[in-house]
């Protein structure tokens, strides 16, 4: 790992009890780790100075911290415990002084805890890999557009649009986007991804990602519409959520594999591969098993 190191010393020279962890996965997964952190490293600083180092350390130790609580919440309740959808929104989404350091936690996750590592080669490996050349890609509720961006970097032949509800998140994107000088090939915009009413017509992507998202809806069973409505009969689908994982903005509860499998089945969609990653890393009896899961989906 070389520039993404800079993520890492950050937080273990500024929150080392929350850093340790992190170290530990990057150490055990560095080469997966630096695919994704390297380019970030470098757009970040283009974008934000060296400052954003430090900063992202802070947001990720305090989404870390709020995760822990949140999670012995849940584990006391035995139920997840959203707050009404229009509360979150404003108090979640459109609150740039929350959003902001949420959405640098969120793709730190990716190289910082167990359960999430084995998504980058995942994603990477078996939906990268596949999506059909000079194929466009839509990425649902995209947030710090990262996955998108390095969707972008690794297939030069390929068109990213990228849409998401929160502007604090698409201002991030775009900063982002303009650091890493591709915007000949990626967009990013604010848009409710899921208002079918408003989608474009349907079938014209070769790849779409539905990366941790199915968890913060009402009805998850809407996003897998959408899905098989913009993906075109040879494409390919990157979808993964959370697992008895209870956060903030967590609002549908999954508790086995099998749920959105069988929401993914019913919409006309097939799955491909699979994988489910846990996060405990002790052996203290817990009522939920906290996990994210990731899938390849294409057309039945």
């Amino acid at each position: 790992m070389n520039e993404g190191k800079k993520f890492l010393d950050s937080l273990m020279n500024s929150v080392k009890m929350v850093g340790v962890g992190a170290k530990d996965v990057c150490d055990k997964h560095n080469q997966d780790c630096s695919w994704l952190l390297d380019p970030l490293a470098r757009w970040s600083e283009k974008a934000y100075g060296e400052d954003i180092f430090l900063a992202t350390a802070k947001g990720y130790a305090e989404y870390s911290i709020n995760v822990s609580r949140a999670q012995a919440i849940y584990e006391k309740n035995g139920r997840y415990m959203p707050e009404l959808l229009d509360t979150i929104k404003a108090t979640v989404y459109d609150d740039e002084k929350y959003m902001v350091p949420y959405m640098w936690a969120a793709i730190l996750i990716y190289a910082f805890w167990p359960s999430m590592v084995s998504h980058i080669p995942f994603f990477r490996d078996e939906f990268l890999n596949n999506v059909a050349e000079n194929g466009k890609v839509l990425e649902l509720a995209c947030g710090h557009g990262v996955l998108g961006l390095l969707a972008a970097d690794y297939r030069k032949d390929i068109h990213v649009d990228g849409l998401d509800i929160s502007a604090p998140a698409i201002n991030i994107a775009n900063k982002l986007l303009d650091a890493s000088g591709m915007q000949d090939r990626v967009s990013f915009q604010v848009k409710d991804a899921l208002d079918l009413s408003k989608a474009s017509e349907g079938g014209s992507y070769k790849g779409i990602i539905a990366a941790m998202l199915a968890e913060h809806l009402e009805n998850p069973k809407i996003l897998f519409k959408i899905l098989k409505h913009h993906l075109a009969e040879d494409g390919i689908i990157y979808f993964s959520t959370a697992l008895e994982s209870f956060q903030k903005d967590h609002v549908y509860e999954f508790n086995n594999e099998s749920e959105p499998i069988l929401m993914a089945e019913e919409a006309g969609l097939r799955v491909e591969k699979l994988i489910s990653c846990s996060s405990k890393t002790n052996t203290k009896p817990t009522r939920f098993n906290p996990r994210a899961m990731a899938m390849i989906l294409r057309h039945k």
